[in-house]
């Protein structure tokens, strides 16, 4: 029987239904007993692999997608008090052992209302320091990163306030996450002593675009057949490589520089004025 406590929610898009089945086939082969029901939430393509898994898609027709609004309107559809949010590409990779841990997480939230998220991993910026949740230290209130993907149980009322509805997920991360340090809900967050529950390659299987290396041994393991060359693989020396940027010392006078350096002023203001309404 499924838990009527909490949902897992799977944040995806279209774009990225190539790591579905890779996704699904690692959480039936390491989290089989899993009693949380699963929310995939994209725009428009249904996953028809795996009858467990409701598919809810929001899109506005003619506009670019944004994760913000989808987030909140997934949790609309959500009727547990509590909600694990993933990302498409958190491929787990070892035996969930949590479920035990999650139980308990949640009963500390149901016995103080104002715990807003545990996180289910080490926080960088956690007081290292027990508290009365065994496990978990507490973040300051002005942490970086205080909101974060990485994996939690959250109050859904709590996530639901902490979107603003027209972040991307790294906005969210960095500039929402300075609005909620008005907010006054606690979090917490693994000690580094601690075993993170919910083990995935370091930063998903998917960097910029590109497939992580691990994503071939984890396709192999669940034996899911995945085209790798559509996407292509990272660099792994250097999975941060740009591109060449471009050098006014260097290029100068090509009869460019007023196109770059209006492109590129158009750009700081876009930026800054998102960053504005992010944190308001």
């Amino acid at each position: 029987m499924k838990s009527n406590r909490c949902t897992i929610l799977i944040n995806s898009c279209d774009a990225f239904s190539d790591v579905w089945d890779l996704f699904f086939a690692g959480l039936k082969y390491q989290w089989p007993e899993c009693r949380y029901p699963l929310m995939l939430n994209t725009e428009s393509k249904d996953y028809m692999e795996n009858t467990d898994v409701k598919v809810l898609h929001f899109s506005i027709p003619g506009k670019k997608d944004c994760w913000g609004k989808r987030y909140k309107n997934a949790l609309k559809h959500i009727d547990t008090p509590y909600v694990m949010p993933l990302l498409d590409d958190f491929v787990i990779k070892e035996k969930f052992n949590g479920e035990a841990l999650l139980e308990k997480v949640m009963d500390y939230m149901d016995a103080d209302p104002s715990i807003g998220v545990f996180y289910l991993y080490k926080h960088p910026y956690v007081k290292q320091e027990k508290t009365e949740y065994e496990g978990f230290g507490i973040l300051p209130d002005n942490a970086k990163y205080k909101l974060t993907t990485a994996v939690g149980i959250w109050r859904k009322e709590y996530l639901d306030k902490c979107i603003k509805g027209i972040e991307s997920p790294w906005e969210w991360e960095e500039y929402v996450t300075k609005r909620a340090w008005r907010f006054s809900e606690k979090e917490y967050a693994l000690l580094e002593d601690e075993k993170e529950p919910y083990i995935f390659p370091w930063g998903g299987v998917i960097w910029r675009g590109l497939w992580h290396i691990e994503a071939l041994e984890l396709a192999e393991k669940y034996n899911v057949n995945i085209d790798f060359n559509v996407r292509g693989f990272m660099d792994v020396n250097d999975p941060y490589k740009k591109g060449v940027e471009y050098s006014i010392r260097k290029e100068f006078p090509k009869g460019v520089f007023t196109l770059i350096f209006w492109k590129e002023l158009r750009k700081k203001i876009y930026k800054k004025y998102r960053k504005v309404l992010c944190r308001l």
